[in-house]
């Protein structure tokens, strides 16, 4: 938890300042309830919830695909290096990459 608190501190400061307050309102509670062996509250989890919720931003694909404009591609076919080259063929030359390839076990 306390990986959690430096992640919310590092996005935003001012909102998650003390460690020590983030420490005392979750982690203790958590880790005495295991070192007991006892189940977590949901209470608790609820409030972590709570406290967490308004940071994520969760959206279904369905949602998003109607607002997001459409998609352009430009292909521009560009020579390899002399480097490049080498690097690509010593590449394909591997019989893994052979493999995959001839099993279609790739994404392409």
């Amino acid at each position: 938890l306390m990986e959690l608190w430096s992640l919310m501190h590092f996005l935003m400061p001012g909102v998650f300042a003390s460690n020590a307050d983030f420490k005392q309102w979750f982690s203790d509670p958590i880790t005495s309830k295991l070192a007991d062996g006892g189940d977590i509250q949901r209470g608790l989890v609820r409030r972590l919830h709570s406290v967490l919720r308004p940071f994520f931003l969760r959206r279904l694909k369905r949602d998003v695909e109607k607002q997001m404009p459409k998609k352009f591609e430009h292909v521009l076919p560009i020579r390899l290096s002399k480097r490049q080259r080498c690097l690509y063929d010593e590449f394909m030359d591997l019989r893994d990459t052979r493999h995959a390839l001839a099993s279609g076990g790739y994404h392409g």
